[in-house]
Parts: structure tokens; sequence; C-alpha cells
């Protein structure tokens, strides 16, 4: 070996070895960092997480990216799971401010449907928000508009483009109020969009106006902490917390009832709390106009809705000592709902079983049954849904992964149909909640505004 070639062969090896000592010092470094959760710590794991899919992620990482980007909304479009061929029987909705890249929805409203206004509240791709809500007439005409965001607060938010539109009522002045899974706002609104108050917090899945104007809803008080673990209790009228409960009040308050601990992984030394040990999806105070139908209850007494669990419970909330409970009977449900006849029913995904439902059980007996069978409409959402019993003793249904709200009489036959279609058939943004109001809701009238749609 020549001079040259050893002095070449002695380069190579230095830099090997400095790229070795390189590559052993950043690994101890990254040792250290993930070990120590050091900074950069919270960066690599964001970075991670969003290129990382999980059971939740519908997504490809270039829709993602497009998402994200504001191209397309990849993380909101549904899938209808049937072909539409549209009819003159589904006629596009007009005159919403949506954008041109969309199509409008489309409506079905039979003669016989009753006559009511409809809440709608969901993903609309609006001209200046992604999010809102809608209200239709008792013809199927739009009289109300909403558009909703939840980026413009003054504390650090998601972006709405990844925030998921969930929890939303609507009070007899016209008012509704708005929160956001993965966001870190709840917020009411006035009929013609002015804000009426905010707060932050991590709320998420529902709100319900109760009784006396008081408002409960899954979330967090004066914190951008998402996914908060307290039932809050607010003066709808003003923003005002009055109460909080913590789901660990409620595992506290009830030692006796195993199910609320169930997902614990044991050992010699105790028990630790494995991932999403409630997934609380509901809460829903009992009204006095029904309290009569519910002996074993008072009114004002909590109704919640534990996903993980499959678990849906009545608490009295002053004392959080559990009343009734039941497990199993449906699974991975959403939205449990009283009933002026004594019954309960809930939303049942019904999750990777390839149809849901709508189940009643009575309280008194436990006794169980389909009251709505998913097969004769392709009902299906693996996640998220609402639905309302009506005063016929059909359902009005929102099933959020379809991009649909479809209503039923009390012989199963379809009386109302919105299909948010986004690009066409096999495109559809996705719905949160819907709402049936009985035309004396508002009163005599609706609202004035200075616009016909407001804004938020």
């Amino acid at each position: 070996m020549t001079e040259q070639h050893q002095n070449a062969l002695v380069t190579w090896l230095l830099r090997a070895a400095v790229a070795w000592l390189v590559f052993l010092g950043a690994f101890a470094l990254g040792v250290f960092v993930m070990a120590k959760q050091v900074w950069p710590y919270g960066p690599i794991i964001e970075i991670a997480s969003y290129f990382k899919t999980d059971e939740t992620t519908t997504t490809t990482i270039t829709e993602q990216i497009q998402n994200d980007l504001g191209l397309l909304p990849h993380r909101h479009l549904a899938d209808l799971g049937q072909p539409y061929s549209w009819s003159q029987d589904y006629p596009q909705l007009d005159g919403l401010p949506i954008r041109d890249r969309r199509q409008p929805p489309r409506v079905f409203l039979s003669p016989d449907a009753p006559r009511g206004y409809r809440v709608i509240f969901g993903t609309f791709d609006f001209d200046e928000t992604l999010h809102g809500a809608i209200v239709l007439d008792p013809d199927g005409k739009l009289v109300n508009v909403w558009q909703l965001g939840q980026e413009d607060v003054p504390w650090e938010a998601r972006l709405d483009r990844n925030v998921s539109p969930h929890g939303f009522d609507i009070a007899p002045d016209g008012a509704i109020v708005v929160g956001f899974d993965g966001g870190t706002q709840l917020a009411a609104y006035e009929w013609c969009g002015d804000l009426r108050w905010r707060r932050q917090g991590g709320f998420h899945h529902s709100a319900d106006i109760g009784d006396d104007n008081e408002l409960w809803a899954w979330g967090n008080v004066d914190t951008d902490v998402m996914w908060g673990k307290y039932m809050v209790k607010l003066d709808f009228a003003t923003g005002e917390v009055l109460d909080q409960i913590h789901i660990n009040d409620l595992v506290s308050a009830n030692p006796e009832v195993g199910v609320l601990s169930i997902r614990q992984l044991d050992n010699a030394d105790g028990s630790v709390w494995m991932k999403e040990p409630w997934h609380a999806n509901d809460i829903d105070p009992l009204p006095r106009a029904y309290a009569d139908a519910y002996p074993m209850f008072e009114a004002g007494d909590l109704m919640v809705s534990f996903r993980s669990l499959d678990l849906i419970a009545v608490f009295d909330p002053v004392t959080h000592k559990l009343k009734w409970w039941r497990s199993g009977f449906v699974r991975r449900q959403h939205d449990p709902d009283w009933n002026a006849d004594g019954t309960i029913t809930v939303f049942n995904n019904n999750m990777h079983r390839g149809l849901s439902s709508i189940v009643e059980i009575d309280p008194k007996t436990y006794q169980h049954e389909t009251v709505m069978p998913g097969q004769p409409y392709n009902f299906y959402t693996w996640r998220r849904g609402k639905h309302q019993r009506m005063d016929d003793g059909g359902f009005l249904v929102t099933s959020t992964e379809q991009g649909r709200v479809f209503e039923v009489d009390a012989e199963g036959n379809i009386v109302f149909d919105f299909i948010n279609v986004y690009e066409g058939e096999g495109s559809y943004l996705v719905l949160s909640e819907a709402f049936f109001l009985p035309e004396d809701f508002f009163g005599d009238d609706l609202p004035v505004c200075g616009e016909p749609a407001g804004q938020g």
C-alpha cells in the first residue's frame, strides 16, 4: 500500500470515527431528551403525532397536509355509504353563504313531516368560517345562519380546520351555545350572531340548556387544556360558572360501583388508569317537566354517558352518588335522552359492527329494545352522532360520519332528509347535531336582525 493510500485510509477511518461519535452523542442526547422530557421533547412529540396514524385517523398524510393548508377540508369529509341519484325530491338548499368549491346541501321534506323548525349544526365550508349552524323554517326554507369558529379567541387555540363542531343547544330567545372537540372555548351567540359571552376551556361533545337557564357541558374552565374532565354548570345568560364536578368525584363517591374504575391496570402496589378510561360524551339534566315519569330520580339529576365503558349513569349533582347505571346494552354510545314516557333512548353507535341504531331502555325494569334499527336507512356512524325522539314516536337522527340528518315517523317512513353534499356523490361534510323545534318555540315571531343571516 502506497503512502498516499495509507493517508486516505487514515482519513476515512478518522471520518468514520467522528461520524460514529456524533451518532452516539445524538443517540445519547435523544435518550436524555425523551427520558427527562426536556426541550426539544415537545416539538418532537408534536411532529411525530402529526405523522402517526391511530384508530381515529381516517385521512392520509397527504390529505392531512391539504386540510391543514386550507386546500380541502379532508378532516371533515364524510362517507354516506350509499349512492344517491338526486331527483326533484332532493332539491339544493338555496341561500347558504358557502364557498364555490362545494355544492349546496340536498334536502327532502315530505308534506307529511311535522311542521316546525329544524336546526342543524356542523361543517358547512361557509364563506367566512368552516363551521356553523343553520335554521330551516316549517317549509324547509333557510331563515338563519351562524358562521362559527373558535380560532379568533384571545388565547392559544387550534385552527378551525383542526377542530370539530360538537356541543350545541338553542334557547327560545334564539341564542345558541357552541363547543368544539379539540377547541378551547365554549361560547354563546345571539340569534343575529353577536357574541353573548365566551369561556376559555377544553369543552367538548355536549352542551345542554336546562331549567332556570342552567347550562351543563363537559370541559374545564380558564385553561387551554383540551378535553376537560369536569361537568361544568354555567349560567346561560352570563356564562358565569356555577359548579364543577370532576369525574374523580363520581369515582370517589361511589367506591362500591366498580364499573367506573374498570379500565385500570393492576399490580401489587396499586392500579393505574388505562388510556381514555371514560371518554365522557354527554351530560343531560332531568327536566322538571319529565320528573314525574321517573319516580326513582329528582328533577336536576344528571345523566351521563361514558363511551369507553359502554355506560349510561344517573347521579345526584350534590352528593355525587349514583342512583342508576347500566352498561353493555349499547356499544360506544352517545347522546342518552330523557323522554316524557319515563324511558331513556340512546344513540347506539355500535362501533365497527356496520350499523348504528337507537335503543330504548326502561330504567325501572332495565328492559331494553332497539326502537330504530339502522339497516332500513343504511344508518351507521362509528363515532359521534345525536338523536331526538319526536312527539309522534319517530326520530330525528344526526349520522355524523355520513354527513346526514334524517327524520323518520312512527311508521318508519323518512319525512326529512338533509344530505350535506360537498363535491358530489361520495363526498360529504360532517354534521354534528340537529334539533326539531315546534312552530311556537320562538314565540309569535322569529327574532329580527339587520341582515338575514348572522355571523359569529
